[in-house]
């Protein structure tokens, strides 16, 4: 007996962000899979769309489109909303698929076991989605599948996840992308493509959910495939999403010689750790030819025995040599700065003394937050508080602080953007916020 093949749509839920709205690479990964295997397929990205109406318009999508399987990307920040969601739908449209993937799905699976969810994804790839996709949700089709939560009888069925996986079984369909570009962006730098080059990572920091992914084991794709999805994209800057897309110095060193020879002319930007800057700055002046222009770095803090505490593996002056590096190799340094919940007055006027001994214009602050299935939740989970998950973004308190009131930390946190942020937006203004040998406002 043929199956019936659904009718497919991806939903991202929108969630509070003021300083990037981005390409939902991984719902492109799932409707390139659709379109592979002939499926109808839409993805439906709220970012694109206001606050208000968000359910109407949900359902009236659903309507016109015909869909029967709804698949929910869901985050940390995500979980109550797609819950509630699920529920809503589910009364309006009894006979359709809920499904729900992403990373949160994949860490944490059971937030998802409700009576209005029938799917939960939490697999490395998509091979099971593929054969789901082919032959059917069925029990007696599930039960051979690995990485997937199915409801039999009323009561949840959870199958181990398969063997990590170094490569995508398909290419992206960047339609969303392309048809989103006008509301794409990122602070103060433009509009920018996503590309993964690479699964999980190989550190493992207190605070960081992204190193349990893919079974926690760390994978990379074959670079030249990488060379040719730049080549592909039709679009001149590229944020490489990866953890650290700087960490073997000769597959970089590859990529970026690659690039040159086939005369691509695209800016990039990626992620790389501090102790890697400092040790190899002789890899620089190549990434910088390539076309890398920003480089994300976890700083994370700047003293020693905080970064022993987030078990970061790099120490202050890692830091400082890495800033030093790429500035001296004409290379934006985005530092990225984790908040501890036992921070001090001090503590905040130290930082940005740091910010402005070591020249740092663009900067990033989180509060340090116990994500769930990460490390620093086993830690720390009997002191969190409103744990509701609108609020796990890094931008609001979950561990009471030490050493002030919330309200002066959080005013404290908010002060610091003050202190920083005006800065950006005036340099770029006046075309000097990539010079990065230059100091002052202008």
């Amino acid at each position: 007996m043929s199956h019936k093949k659904p009718r497919v749509l991806l939903i991202r839920p929108k969630y509070y962000s003021l300083v990037a709205n981005l390409e939902p690479l991984g719902l492109e990964y799932l409707a390139g899979l659709a379109r592979d295997l002939k499926i109808p397929c839409w993805i439906h990205d709220e970012f694109q769309f206001p606050w208000t109406l968000r359910f109407y318009r949900l359902c009236r999508i659903i309507k016109e489109g015909r869909f029967d399987f709804i698949g929910f990307n869901a985050n940390a920040n995500t979980v109550d909303y797609i819950n509630k969601r699920a529920k809503q739908l589910k009364a309006i449209f009894p006979d359709i698929t809920i499904m729900v993937g992403g990373p949160e799905a994949e860490l944490n699976y059971s937030e998802f076991f409700t009576d209005d969810v029938d799917l939960v994804y939490h697999d490395n790839g998509l091979a099971t989605l593929k054969e789901m996709w082919r032959y059917g949700f069925t029990p007696d089709r599930l039960k051979d599948l690995t990485g997937i939560c199915y409801k039999e009888n009323g009561r949840w069925i959870t199958k181990e996840k398969g063997q990590p996986v170094c490569g995508f079984i398909n290419k992206p369909d960047r339609s969303a992308f392309y048809r989103g570009l006008k509301k794409n962006y990122i602070f103060m730098k433009g509009k920018y493509a996503l590309s993964k080059a690479s699964f999980s990572c190989p550190y493992n920091c207190l605070f960081c959910y992204c190193t349990k992914m893919n079974s926690g084991e760390y994978t990379e794709r074959n670079i030249m495939e990488v060379v040719d999805e730049v080549e592909e994209i039709h679009h001149d800057k590229i944020w490489f999403v990866d953890d650290t897309f700087f960490f073997d110095k000769a597959r970089v060193r590859d990529f970026c010689n690659e690039i040159i020879k086939r005369g691509i002319k695209k800016t990039f930007m990626a992620y790389a750790r501090a102790d890697f800057l400092a040790a190899n700055p002789d890899i620089l002046p190549l990434a910088y030819k390539a076309g890398f222009r920003d480089i994300l770095v976890g700083l994370e803090a700047i003293s020693d025995e905080t970064l022993d505490e987030y078990n970061k593996q790099t120490s202050k002056n890692d830091n400082i040599m890495a800033i030093k590096n790429l500035h001296d190799n004409n290379l934006v340094c985005n530092g990225l700065f984790v908040i501890n919940y036992t921070a001090t007055r001090e503590d905040f006027h130290k930082l940005m003394k740091f910010i402005k001994d070591n020249n740092l214009l663009w900067v990033i602050f989180g509060i340090f937050t116990p994500y769930k299935g990460t490390d620093a939740y086993d830690e720390y989970k009997d002191k969190v508080k409103n744990f509701k998950s609108w609020r796990l973004d890094g931008t609001h308190i979950t561990l009471k602080p030490t050493n002030m009131s919330s309200f002066e930390y959080m005013f404290r946190y908010y002060w610091i953007h003050v202190l920083t942020y005006p800065k950006i937006m005036v340099r770029t203004f006046f075309g000097t916020a990539y010079d990065t040998k230059r100091r002052g406002w202008f």
